[in-house]
């Protein structure tokens, strides 16, 4: 591997924000603007080249309205989080290992092209803890489909600069394609702790990893533009209102537009669609997509996600390749970045073969000024989840709260910050506009079927698992452990249908949903009926553990379904009936077993 430097550190001396004037056809940005310019000299090693040698690359309305006028007036799915107690490999996690920093892949055998790796302090021994700056006023995250042009063009602006570091400064940290890569080194096998690759998805890393993430990524934009009451956007995308494309990422032309998205799923296309994967497409109305979703949205912010080991996932066990996120980070989280990257296999205006770039890989999402956008929305729900109440509030257990990450700042300085110091919003200085939360009204109360499904018809749970391949819709009947439960035994504990050792290719998308009390003959497009109990989807990714190269994912799904009995009549019942509907990649899914337990919440 070439070495990028001829020695260890370099020194950089930049005048870092451009002048307007060198960003060509940039729009301009209203007189409140300030365009001075900042000096900044920092130091960094350069350790990794690429193969061509190529550096680049609230006040909550809890109860909104009427559903039905939600839809009319406009024109859980996966908790698995693991409820076993942690393993004794679990640890706080730590920072990544900057010095072994290496190349980071889109497949097991396929590396990205450039290097992901950020620029490395001169002392890895004495990088600080963050403190935050003293603030006046709170940064206030607006939903992007009401952005007004004047936001439109500061944040123009402020991307069309980070990315004239691209050009001008390549190793400065606060450059468009340094940040993005910070994505891509965290989730895409470069950083390492001791010999074990870290992945910061698909565990209870997701929610903090991000939140930090965007919040070093909103302080730089208000930098480089001189505001610092600048904030991020919201892609809305849990209300009708904003389930497309924000309008403000299609304009061609300007420094929010990318070309590596799926063209078909622009704003002017129609509605997003939460369980769209490649060339798969619900045949339903609009009416029906949209009802869908917001049903969807109910499934993973309240049926599944009763309690903070469902909604953020499960402990993180570095070296552990069993995937178990939360319900967010799957649907809606993953099937966003889906519907908005393009199609695997297709060729991209570079002639490379597409895996889904920009937003559909890990690896090249953060290229998609969308993505911090989409993520905004993201950490937005963790706000909403803990408002429903309930037993929804922050993790509490210490190894989780002591996690560490690493991040440069607005200045170009190095931090280390840890888990617990972002459970805040409004300490870390931003919060997010109110809106509406039309999901919180679609709590399934139609139902696909009538009485009790005849279990006795059914093949039983053992009978049927372990199941080498899921290429067609299976039913099968499984025994619960208790029935009539009172309301303290159901508070105490969730009742959890689990689905242990679920195996597919990573490489591929993958989706199934999950229904009880139907056949196989159940309409699988209609998502708002009672018995729809919740979904698996993956996005592709790189196995946690470097060394596996057989591209085998081992995931547990587990979905709450004690108020799903309660809704559907089946409570007082020993037997129930449970159906797996395909809907991408079944022909590549096994299931080792299914059963159901009580787990405290």
């Amino acid at each position: 591997m070439a070495s990028v430097c001829n020695t260890s550190t370099a020194t950089l001396k930049s005048s870092f924000i451009p002048s307007p004037n060198s960003l060509g056809s940039t729009p301009k940005p209203s007189q409140l603007f300030l365009h001075g310019k900042r000096k900044q000299t920092f130091k960094v090693s350069c350790k990794v080249s690429n193969n061509n040698g190529d550096q680049n690359q609230n006040e909550v309305e809890k109860n909104s309205v009427d559903r039905r006028n939600v839809l009319l007036g406009l024109g859980g799915m996966y908790g698995a989080a693991n409820f076993a107690p942690l393993a004794a490999s679990a640890a706080p996690t730590p920072p990544p290992d900057l010095s072994s920093c290496s190349i980071a892949k889109i497949t097991e055998t396929e590396e990205v092209s450039y290097s992901c790796c950020a620029p490395t302090p001169d002392d890895l021994n004495k990088i600080p803890y963050y403190k935050f700056p003293s603030m006046t006023k709170l940064r206030i995250r607006q939903p992007a489909h009401a952005a007004d042009e004047e936001y439109i063009a500061k944040y123009n602006l402020a991307i069309s600069r980070m990315k004239h570091l691209d050009t001008t400064e390549p190793l400065n940290p606060i450059g468009f394609k340094q940040q993005a890569n910070i994505h891509c080194a965290y989730c895409n096998g470069a950083y390492k702790i001791g010999d074990k690759v870290l992945q910061v998805h698909n565990s209870w890393l997701f929610f903090p990893f991000h939140r930090w993430y965007l919040y070093f990524y909103e302080r730089i934009l208000g930098s480089i533009i001189d505001d610092p009451t600048f904030a991020l956007p919201y892609w809305n995308w849990d209300h009708p209102k904003g389930m497309r494309m924000p309008a403000m990422f299609d304009r061609e032309g300007t420094a929010l537009y990318d070309q590596v998205r799926n063209q078909s799923h622009r704003p002017r296309e129609g509605v997003m669609d939460f369980w769209f994967l490649l060339v798969m497409k619900v045949q339903t109305t609009k009416l029906q997509l949209m009802s869908n979703t917001l049903t969807l949205m109910y499934r993973q912010m309240v049926t599944n996600a009763p309690c903070p080991r469902m909604f953020f996932g499960a402990p993180y066990v570095l070296g552990n390749n069993v995937e178990a996120p939360g319900t967010i980070e799957v649907i809606p989280h993953g099937p966003v970045h889906v519907w908005t990257g393009t199609v695997p296999g297709t060729t991209l205006p570079n002639g490379r073969t597409s895996h889904g770039e920009n937003m559909g890989h890990f690896y090249s999402a953060g290229l998609d000024p969308v993505f911090f956008c989409h993520h905004s929305n993201v950490d937005r729900m963790w706000s909403e989840w803990k408002a429903i109440g309930g037993k929804r509030r922050d993790i509490s257990h210490k190894d989780w709260l002591n996690s560490e990450f690493f991040f440069y700042d607005e200045n170009g300085d190095p931090f280390r910050v840890k888990v617990r110091d972002c459970l805040d919003t409004k300490k870390m200085g931003y919060d997010y506009a109110p809106m509406p939360t039309p999901w919180r009204n679609f709590k399934p109360i139609t139902k696909a079927s009538v009485g009790k499904v005849d279990t006795s018809s059914l093949p039983p749970v053992s009978q049927v698992f372990p199941l080498a391949k899921l290429d067609k819709a299976i039913s099968f009947s499984i025994n619960r452990p208790a029935s009539s439960r009172t309301q303290q035994e159901k508070n105490e504990q969730e009742e959890m249908l689990t689905f242990n050792n679920i195996k597919y290719d990573n490489r591929n998308y993958v989706r199934f949903d999950v229904f009880l009390n139907v056949d196989s003959n159940v309409n699988a497009d209609e998502l708002d009926k009672a018995e729809f109990a919740g979904s698996y989807t993956n996005l592709p990714h790189v196995h946690r553990v470097g060394e596996n190269t057989d591209h085998v994912a081992t995931a547990t799904l587990q979905l709450a379904i004690t108020e799903l009995l309660e809704d559907i009549g089946l409570e007082d019942e020993d037997t129930i009936a449970v159906t797996l509907v395909p809907k991408k990649g079944g022909e590549g899914i096994s299931i080792e077993g299914v059963e159901i337990s009580l787990a405290d919440c």
